[in-house]
């Protein structure tokens, strides 16, 4: 079938104009204008934090740094150490609890997690230095008794007691310290009650 009309009235298609030239094609915005104006959403600012998860993090970051202080204290004998795995467990616990608490949101002011963070570094601090004990009495040289006879035969606070100086003090105090510390939120984080 041929076209009825010539070739100059008929309408141009969508590329090409009646004299045969083509036509750029549309060109559009990602956006439309106004919505560069328009103010964003704001997020929702949580109320309370979120201490269970919180703990959770806290507790996980607190297991390791008592394991790590239980090596160098009783296996390897570095007290030096001690003093880096306080600093850099402290951390981890704030962090973990501050992370676990507000998830990176913007929320209101709350002393709760400083407390939670603080706690979890005493209970790791504690945690150590009975994980310290234990495995200092299960690698003990020279002993004929079994495990539970040199528990028995040694208690925790018989065994801590003569050893106990400055230095152990001052890893529980940067332990707790830090850990406190690190679980502080940025004021950028915290929004005043509207």
């Amino acid at each position: 079938m041929s076209d009825p009309l010539p070739p100059a009235e008929r309408a141009p298609g969508p590329g090409l104009r009646p004299t045969g030239e083509a036509i750029p094609a549309e060109r559009r915005l990602a956006r439309p204008p106004g919505e560069r104006y328009r103010t964003a959403v704001p997020e929702s600012i949580l109320e309370r934090p979120d201490l269970g998860r919180a703990l959770v993090l806290g507790v996980l970051a607190g297991l390791g740094t008592a394991i790590l202080t239980a090596v160098f204290h009783a296996l390897l004998s570095i007290t030096a150490g001690l003093i880096a795995i306080s600093l850099l467990g402290g951390w981890l616990i704030g962090v973990g609890v501050r992370s676990g608490a507000w998830r990176g949101r913007p929320h209101l002011p709350s002393r709760a997690p400083l407390a939670l963070a603080a706690a979890v570094g005493l209970v790791t601090w504690i945690a150590g230095m009975v994980l310290s004990w234990l495995l200092s009495m299960a690698i003990l040289h020279g002993s004929s008794r079994t495990f539970l006879e040199r528990l028995a035969a040694t208690p925790f606070l018989d065994w801590i007691a003569p050893q106990f100086g400055p230095l152990d003090l001052l890893t529980f105090v940067l332990l707790v310290g830090v850990a406190w510390a690190a679980a502080h939120t940025t004021a950028l984080e915290r929004r005043a009650p509207a």
